[in-house]
């Protein structure tokens, strides 16, 4: 009896340490790279970068989506032609908020780019009849940044979007497009030109000042008047 109740025990814990399917099953880490650890992230759900990324001098370019990967099983037709009417505007608000977010960094372009941003749909559910039922609509997509020329993983961002219709995910997507932007402007704007140091004044030498001022009185051109009233500016100077 003791035997079983341990076992009970130590159920929850063997449990506790299993891992759970990241975003419900709506992120496949194996969509990425081995490299690419996404972490949660408050702004973007979850991401990853490379370390020591650095996209100065660069182009993104943001390409058309792959085909939705419906990782959860494939929606009713309700949900596939929701995210019918979303995704048209996918790829063009991605590239405007990127540019939002970057405020002129990088050049951001849906043609050319030696960076290139890689999204897809994972799953998509459409509103309910019922306009009351709160966070009936969602999105779930992932994107990755890859460097155009080795195909090198540079980013990886998942996110699920809940809302109560169509116009509030793509509000909301459009600020996500922003915020992502936001994150990699650090790594993309030029490095500051440190100003340099301000040249200090000279030291005034009060030595060889009353020297001088007592050579022109030696020579006849100073009176014992002026010659004082120089030797105390001298001596007002270097205090």
């Amino acid at each position: 009896m003791r035997r079983f109740t341990a076992w009970l025990l130590l159920v929850p814990a063997l449990l506790f340490g299993q891992s759970a399917p990241l975003d419900d099953g709506r992120l496949d880490p194996a969509w990425f790279a081995p490299a690419a650890v996404l972490q949660p992230s408050k702004a973007l759900g979850f991401q990853w970068l490379k370390p020591g990324l650095d996209l100065r001098g660069r182009t993104l370019r943001v390409n058309v989506w792959e085909p939705p990967a419906w990782l959860l099983g494939r929606r009713t037709t309700k949900d596939q032609l929701f995210l019918g009417r979303l995704e048209r505007t996918l790829v063009p608000e991605l590239a405007k908020g990127l540019q939002r977010g970057l405020k002129g960094a990088i050049p951001v372009s849906l043609a050319d780019g030696d960076v290139i941003l890689v999204g897809r749909v994972v799953d998509a559910v459409g509103e309910a009849d019922d306009a009351l039922f709160s966070g009936a609509a969602s999105l779930s997509f992932d994107l990755k940044l890859v460097d155009g020329d080795t195909g090198e993983l540079l980013g990886a961002f998942h996110d699920t979007l809940k809302g109560l219709n169509a116009d509030i995910l793509s509000s909301q997507y459009a600020s996500w497009c922003e915020n992502l932007g936001r994150v990699l402007a650090p790594v993309s704007a030029p490095a500051t030109t440190a100003k340099p140091a301000p040249i200090p004044p000279p030291v005034f030498d009060l030595e060889g000042a009353l020297r001088r001022i007592e050579g022109l009185k030696r020579d006849g051109l100073l009176s014992e008047e002026e010659c004082q009233a120089l030797r105390k500016k001298a001596v007002d100077k270097a205090k």
